[in-house]
């Protein structure tokens, strides 16, 4: 089933977790029909076949973290910005890390890391990873490894620099899947 926001976004975003206002933009743009393709940065698939389209403006709804940091991708420090995993995955109505399952990133240029929510649950919290939305305050195109990346705070966060969290750091991040176990 194909909805451009879901149901379990629409009580997500209805809860008093977000300003009201966040919660008028969100059900805003669930009401005005399915996302266009061209719109659709990130699209997140339920084991069970529902299907969750993201646009930036349902991203930039979710409450955002920004951190700096320097990868080893990037070789300077960088800012980083966009909503946690975690509140994707939620507004989506996907187990998160407390509840176990496996999820699989998949990027653009074919990358795919699964990730196994309950192993890797110390590296999920409810201050990182991010999907990052923007770069220094920008959007950021997919030649500059856009539009979405996940990233973790490396630099304030030393024990992240581990080959775990290197294989969930993906660029160019089109979809979330849940893998049915």
């Amino acid at each position: 089933m194909f909805n451009a926001i879901s149901e379990t976004a629409r009580a997500y975003f209805s809860t008093l977790r977000f300003p009201a206002a966040c919660g008028i933009l969100a059900l805003g743009t669930a009401l005005s029909g399915p996302a266009q393709a061209s719109d659709t940065l990130l699209t997140v698939i339920a084991a069970g076949g529902q299907t969750t389209e993201l646009d930036r403006e349902a991203l930039d709804a979710l409450p955002q973290q920004e951190f700096s940091t320097e990868t080893q991708w990037t070789w300077e420090e960088q800012s980083f910005r966009g909503p946690l995993l975690v509140d994707v995955l939620e507004m989506a109505g996907l187990p998160g890390p407390a509840s176990g399952g496996v999820i699989e990133f998949v990027a653009d240029d074919g990358y795919r890391a699964r990730v196994d929510l309950t192993e890797n649950a110390q590296y999920l919290t409810d201050a990182y990873p991010i999907i990052t939305t923007r770069i220094n305050g920008e959007p950021f195109p997919l030649e500059e490894n856009g539009p979405l990346w996940v990233m973790f705070p490396y630099d304030a966060q030393p024990e992240l620099d581990v080959e775990a969290v290197h294989s969930m750091t993906v660029w160019q991040l089109l979809q979330i899947v849940e893998v049915a176990e």
